[in-house]
């Protein structure tokens, strides 16, 4: 088991760039070719408008966990069940088993683990917050400023789970949470979604994938082996 380290960092703001830069380029295209509008100030208004609507939550949550975690890390390590955690250059250590409560604050989508609804990501899908409070009374608001955490495996048995629109750090809130095991929160591998598609395919398609391997990409020509041998053995043991 390993140790591991918390500490403020940029990666919610790059990634909140990345997504922009990516939207605003479609945008560009679909004006492009569709739209035709060539007027710089009604183009400036749409972007003003897009981005205040599309970035406002993201941008709240940013500040509002700035604010909460400019000063704060924490350390947790697992082989010997402790977490250290350091707000305002005071350092406090505590054990993982004297955790009275801890959960995890998400976006609504996440939600759709439980009830297998459909509902859209947002720009803000990944932003949230973990609710720690220890026996002695004293609680955390850890935020994902300071790490992906919430998006990996529980760093405490037990974890519950809250979930709204958008998650804020509510100091008042007293509810208890949610049981929420398990979730999957990774995306599908590229590799597993060729594998459903090649599933679909003919021994001929497979086989013509692997005579002309210089067409494909390294995953496919492995992902086309290992759907080929199945579907041979198969056919094998059916005949």
């Amino acid at each position: 088991m390993k140790t591991g380290t918390y500490k403020l960092n940029s990666r919610s703001i790059f990634r909140l760039l990345r997504t922009n830069l990516i939207i605003l380029f479609l945008l560009f295209v679909f004006n492009y070719f569709f739209l035709k509008i060539y007027n710089p100030n009604v183009i400036l208004i749409v972007i003003g408008q897009f981005f205040i609507l599309f970035n406002g939550p993201a941008i709240y949550l940013l500040i509002n966990y700035y604010r909460n975690n400019k000063k704060t890390e924490f350390t947790i390590a697992e082989n010997s069940n402790k977490i250290s955690i350091t707000e305002n250059g005071i350092t406090k250590e505590y054990s993982l088993n004297d955790v009275k409560y801890s959960i995890y604050n998400l976006g609504k989508y996440w939600q759709n683990a439980i009830d297998k609804n459909y509902r859209i990501p947002t720009i803000f899908s990944d932003f949230g917050y973990w609710d720690l409070t220890f026996e002695n009374g004293d609680r955390y608001y850890l935020t994902t400023l300071l790490q992906d955490f919430l998006l990996e495996e529980d760093k405490v048995k037990e974890t519950k789970y809250r979930f709204r629109l958008i998650p804020y750090i509510d100091k008042s809130e007293t509810e208890k949470g949610i049981e929420l095991k398990p979730i999957e929160y990774k995306p599908i591998s590229r590799t597993e979604k060729l594998k459903d598609s090649y599933k679909g395919k003919t021994i001929e398609e497979l086989k013509y994938i692997l005579e002309n391997k210089s067409e494909y990409q390294k995953e496919a020509i492995i992902v086309a082996e290992q759907i080929l041998k199945e579907k041979t053995l198969g056919n094998t043991v059916y005949n």
